[in-house]
């Protein structure tokens, strides 16, 4: 413990609020959060032998920390959750972001909403479903549902410029808006039905349409009638691949964690309407992590922030803040879920929990395996190249130009042998001008990478150059400019055709063979092979691939950039400063293309005559 961390453990206050725990380079490690900080916060510095191993490992890490008060234990829940989203701590449970994650929205202020599969949650009054772990299985839900309800599949443009009805209205999939009288709240009516059946209400729903049936007879309206006939009829049909488990009006979520020395797998069962219509699998890297009643708090509040709240969420084990955990994971105007542990529950739900622990277990299991397949590899690797340490953090580097324009490096990132691309990077080369230059552009991305990986102590163990021994030797001309770094550099060069001459030196008839992937290394006149097929060879053949890979999707980007930018520069009346000026406003060519004549006109230089031009030759 250092005088800085001794120093602020004398004033901390007995007060509820969030603790962040700091490294050597001020980042953030850890996020907790107290009823009391003064005892939680001293509790991490006293006598180690009371502590785990995981915890040891973060107290060895800490240099610094801060604190922020708070008025309840729900705030600091709250309060907590939001950091964790945005330091991303290393010691922290952490859920994949959500954003990642598919979303269903729906707009029901448009005359005529649809089911969209969204992956970015907007604060824009529209409802949204989710998020869903699966995009594969949603899609699948989705086809079920709309054979169900014959809803809209057309984009607005089909839409808008509809002359007759499509197939799907034929197939009765379809009510046919675009051309036909059909009442928006019929629709939208329907609509909400839809979501009941995404939610798992099968039978909810079904009674819902079996009223409008009778209503819609009584009405003589025959041909509604029999549309409503057809979907519980598909309703029930849908609600065969389900297996009723319990009472029909029983709805809530399950959660089992499994727990290791290295891993954490958290399961979520979801019962629907009496049937288990589904579950989610979590599996975390254990770190810092002291016991599991500090991981399930932080998984739930990740969990459900934007997703469904079931009435009722079943843990595996008791945890003290269950009500606290409850009020901040409720939506405000929403009602508040009952969160209880299994103990002393009756059936069914021992039963739902069993199952929910079978699959916790199962991930963990799984996690796990790949974890040692992947540490195999990593040690294996070592062996081949003759490393002084697993490479647990691999990057790779790599070029990508066309005739010296638009030249962008790559440096992705493997941890523990698995892609990480919350860590890829993208550098756009400033020294080499005309050209093309990889040796100038390896220089330039290798100094600025061991630059800022000094400054942030992010440096990986290990880091792949692609190329041969040129390529290699401008890398270490950087590494040279930072005396005294211990930073493992190697190359990875690609296979190439190997000519072979027979007799009085004709050209041999024979097949062409490919010389062997090379690792080139410094000091060592002679490259090491690698061995087609094995962990070595699939490790770095990998990472160069994925580099390759990255550069050239951002190369791309960036050459149609420029190309579109050039396009102003072909327009008669268009000077530099205008376009600056339109780019500044408009943002994009794209944006620039998209706008009305008067939005252009309010541009400084830009009269009627200007604009016509420039809309004329970026539509082209």
């Amino acid at each position: 413990m250092n005088a800085t961390v001794r120093t602020k453990l004398t004033s901390l206050p007995r007060s509820p609020g969030v603790y962040f725990m700091k490294g050597s380079k001020g980042q953030v490690l850890y996020v907790g959060k107290a009823k009391d900080l003064k005892s939680r916060v001293s509790s991490y510095f006293t006598d180690s032998k009371d502590h785990s191993p995981k915890t040891r490992s973060l107290v060895r890490e800490i240099q610094d920390f801060e604190v922020m008060l708070v008025k309840t234990e729900v705030d600091a829940l709250l309060l907590e959750r939001t950091l964790i989203k945005h330091h991303q701590p290393p010691f922290n449970i952490l859920l994949r972001d959500d954003k990642e994650y598919p979303y269903i929205r729906i707009d029901f202020s448009v005359d005529w909403p649809r089911l969209e599969i969204v992956r970015r949650r907007q604060d824009d009054k529209s409802e949204y479903f989710g998020p869903f772990s699966a995009a594969g299985s949603l899609r699948t839900s989705l086809e079920a549902i709309k054979r169900v309800f014959p809803l809209i599949r057309c984009n607005q443009w089909e839409f808008e410029h509809a002359k007759r009805v499509c197939n799907y209205y034929h197939m009765k999939m379809c009510l046919g808006p675009c051309v036909l009288p059909v009442e928006k709240e019929t629709y939208k009516s329907m609509l909400r039905d839809a979501m009941a059946l995404l939610q798992g209400k099968n039978d909810e729903v079904a009674k819902t349409l079996e009223s409008k049936m009778i209503t819609a007879s009584e009405r003589e309206q025959y041909e509604l009638a029999a549309s409503y006939r057809d979907q519980i009829k598909a309703i029930e049909i849908l609600s065969e691949k389900q297996t009723v488990i319990l009472d029909p009006d029983i709805e809530g979520d399950v959660i089992s964690l499994k727990e290791s020395a290295d891993m954490i797998a958290i399961h979520v069962a979801m019962i629907r309407s009496g049937r288990l219509i589904g579950g989610d699998s979590f599996t975390f890297p254990v770190n810092g992590l002291e016991n599991p009643s500090e991981a399930l708090p932080q998984f739930m509040l990740q969990y459900y922030d934007g997703r469904y709240l079931p009435t009722r969420i079943i843990i595996s084990s008791v945890m003290d803040e269950m009500d606290d955990i409850a009020k901040a994971i409720t939506p405000e105007g929403s009602r508040q879920p009952e969160i209880r542990s299994l103990k002393n529950l009756r059936a069914p739900w021992p039963d739902l929990a069993a199952i929910a622990e079978k699959n916790a277990q199962y991930a963990h299991d799984e996690a796990v395996r790949n974890l040692d397949r992947r540490r195999s590899s990593l040690e294996a690797l070592q062996t081949t190249l003759g490393l002084e340490r697993p490479p647990r953090r691999m990057e790779c580097i790599d070029i990508s130009n066309l005739q010296g324009t638009a030249i962008v490096a790559s440096n992705v990132c493997f941890m523990d042998g698995h892609p990480d691309k919350s860590l890829y990077r993208i550098y756009n080369i400033e020294s080499v001008q005309g050209a093309p230059d990889d040796f100038a552009s390896i220089r330039e991305v290798v100094r600025r990478r061991v630059e800022r990986g000094l400054r942030e102590g992010d440096l990986p163990d290990l880091l792949i150059i692609d190329g041969g021994r040129g390529q290699l030797e401008s890398a270490m001309t950087s590494i040279a400019e930072f005396p005294g770094l211990q930073l493992q550099v190697v190359s990875l060069a690609k296979s190439r055709l190997e000519n072979k001459r027979g007799k009085q030196g004709a050209v041999s008839t024979s097949a062409p063979r490919h010389s062997l992937e090379r690792v080139f290394k410094p000091g060592h006149d002679t490259p090491i092979p690698l061995v087609p097929g094995s962990p070595a060879f699939r490790l770095m053949t990998q990472i160069r691939d994925e580099a390759h890979r990255f550069a050239i999707t951002k190369h791309r980007r960036k050459r149609g950039n420029l190309a579109k930018k050039s396009l102003l520069e072909e327009i008669e009346g268009v000077g530099p400063k205008t376009r600056e000026a339109l780019l500044k406003q408009f943002g994009s060519i794209d944006a620039i293309a998209s706008a009305s004549v008067e939005a252009l006109m309010q541009i400084k230089g830009v009269n009627d005559d200007l604009a016509r031009k420039v809309l004329a030759k970026l539509s082209k």
